[in-house]
Order: C-alpha cells, then sequence, then structure tokens
C-alpha cells in the first residue's frame, strides 16, 4: 500500500483554481460561481476540471440540476477556506502596516504639555513614523474637550478626573506629585519626602480653581495641614522659576519636571500620602480613531514613563558649581 504522507504534492496547484473551487462549493451552482468571479461558465468550469485533474481527485459530482461536493470535496473545503482566511489576516496587518506608516493627525493638549512632556515623544514618533505628519494645537484645559467634539482635533492629551459627557477617556499614565528643589535644598538627597515635612517650606503653588491646586489640598488635609503658599501663580513655569531662584519650594506633577531649564532644580517623589493624576487620551466616542493616531498612543505609552522618570533622576546630578 502506498503512504499517502510520502505521496507526491501537486505543485501546479494555483490560487485561482482554489478560490474557484471555494466559489463553487458555497454557491453550489457554476453559473452563480461564475457571476461572482466574472468569468463566463466554461472558463470557471475549466478551472475546476484543471484543479481536479491537478489532485487526481474529483471534488463535485454534477448532474442536469445540481453541482455538490463529494467526499473528497467535503474534506478539502475547510482547509481551503482556512487558507484563504489566514492571507485575509496577513493582507490587512500589511495594510494597517502600511496606514499606520504615513497620513496626518491632529491632537490637542494644554500648553504645560506641550511645553513639556509632548516634545521629546513627538520628536521620537518622527523618528519611528517620518510619513505621519503631527499638526499639535496647545489650548486652555476647557479647549481641548471642544476641540476634540468639533473634529478641530483627532483625539486629546490631557489631566482629567472626572467624566466629559460624550468622550471617551483612556489612561495613558499615571503622574506623581513631585518635590521640586534646589539641588542643595536639605531634602534634594532625600529617595522620598513626607508631606509633612514640608511644613514651613515657602511653597509657591497654583492658584484656586486648578486641577494640580486641588491635588495638592488633598494631600495637604490627608496629613491634617492647613495650605499656606508663599507664593500663588498661574503657571507652573512661573514656580519653577521660584525655586532656580531660591524663594521656594513647589509641588508639581514628575513631567513639568523632567524638561526643566536648571540643573539645580531637582524632583523628589512624595510620598505619605502618594498623591497621582491621569494623564489621559480623550476621543469621540463616535468616531474611530485613524491608524497613524493608534500608533502614536501606543507609542506615547512606551515612551512617557522614561521621560517622567528623567526627572527624579535629576537628583542625582552634581550641584552646579558655586553653591554651598
Amino acid at each position: 500500500m502506498t503512504d499517502q504522507r510520502n505521496a507526491p504534492r501537486p505543485a501546479g496547484v494555483t490560487m485561482r483554481q482554489l478560490r474557484a473551487f471555494v466559489a463553487v462549493a458555497q454557491d453550489e451552482s457554476i453559473t452563480r460561481a461564475a457571476q461572482r468571479l466574472h468569468l463566463t461558465p466554461s472558463a470557471l468550469s475549466m478551472l475546476i476540471s484543471s484543479l481536479e485533474g491537478e489532485l487526481a481527485v474529483r471534488l463535485f459530482e454534477r448532474t442536469t440540476r445540481r453541482i455538490a461536493l463529494t467526499d473528497a470535496g467535503l474534506e478539502l473545503l475547510p482547509s481551503i477556506k482556512k487558507v484563504f482566511e489566514n492571507l485575509d489576516d496577513a493582507f490587512d496587518g500589511l495594510r494597517q502596516l502600511s496606514d499606520r506608516r504615513s497620513g496626518r493627525f491632529a491632537v490637542a493638549t494644554s500648553p504645560l504639555l506641550a511645553a513639556t512632556l509632548l516634545p521629546p515623544l513627538l520628536a521620537g514618533f518622527r523618528v519611528r513614523f517620518p510619513g505621519i505628519r503631527v499638526d499639535l494645537f496647545d489650548l486652555p484645559v476647557d479647549g481641548i474637550a471642544q476641540a476634540v467634539r468639533s473634529g478641530q482635533a483627532d483625539f486629546g492629551v490631557c489631566t482629567a478626573d472626572t467624566e466629559m459627557p460624550g468622550l471617551v477617556l483612556t489612561t495613558l499614565y499615571q503622574d506623581r506629585l513631585m518635590l521640586a528643589c534646589q539641588s542643595d535644598h536639605p531634602l534634594a538627597e532625600r529617595r522620598e519626602v513626607r508631606w509633612a515635612e514640608l511644613a514651613g517650606e515657602p511653597l509657591a503653588l497654583l492658584r484656586h480653581g486648578s486641577g494640580l491646586r486641588s491635588l495638592v489640598e488633598r494631600g495637604f488635609s490627608e496629613i491634617g495641614e492647613p495650605v499656606q503658599p508663599a507664593f500663588e501663580v498661574a503657571h507652573v513655569t512661573t514656580a519653577v522659576g521660584l525655586v532656580e531662584a531660591g524663594l521656594a519650594v513647589s509641588i508639581l506633577p514628575s513631567y513639568a519636571l523632567s524638561s526643566a531649564r536648571s540643573p539645580g532644580v531637582v524632583a523628589v517623589p512624595l510620598t505619605a500620602p502618594v498623591m497621582e493624576r491621569n494623564i489621559v487620551a480623550l476621543t469621540d466616542g463616535q468616531r474611530q480613531l485613524s491608524a497613524p493616531c493608534e500608533a502614536f498612543l501606543t507609542h506615547f505609552k512606551s515612551g512617557v514613563t522614561g521621560l517622567a522618570a528623567s526627572s527624579s533622576q535629576k537628583k542625582n546630578r552634581k550641584k552646579p558649581a558655586g553653591r554651598a
């Protein structure tokens, strides 16, 4: 008896023949299958006959009224359909890869994120996807949601702790509040600083009405201490400037300090309690994100951790010359 596993395999079978086989099997009609494949019935019949000849087996029983699969055809059909499903998946993957490497999208974000976290992430994204153009809108916080709703931006990146009607919030990163101080400050060399240790320190804080100020107040509330800032400012950059000048310490997000211009300003994680805020992607639930948008958000998640961590590494740098 011949071992079927060692039998020679047909080498002349073509994709056209296999597609013809599947179409006829599904339609149970040469005429209907031919119309669907944009072939003449005779051309389709020739494809089926040549496939049967190549395989040396009958795949269909033909009568004047109908055409039906033989036992061999019934056994072959699921395997061939699986082949085409795998091919379709592979081709879809290639198309998605191509889509992710070209195109354009617009992102809306806050001025602080646009000045600190987004530029290095966008630079890394451009290296990976040079064919994708990015439009960046730095907007007031309340303008980000409107830009997404109106379609001006494909998505937003912001800090948000509450739901926004009609929009989907997806957490990209949890950012931790840090103590910002001069490198020669007594707390600068600590691995962590407890909130209670800030009592009596001259604080530069954002004014009431900002999400960051609310989070800072929650931190002090948890240890039962009042908030008594030495300076109340409107912008994070102002707070960093006051720290740099030695006039205050501040409590700021790690990403805001990762790009602090002065090497003399360091960031130390705050603990007891640990206070975090979510950086989220803001999307319209009625619109599907394009492949380039998805590529950027994936890049954001993978790249943001290292960028934010760089702020805490600054405290390991040497003190600037001339400082006591």
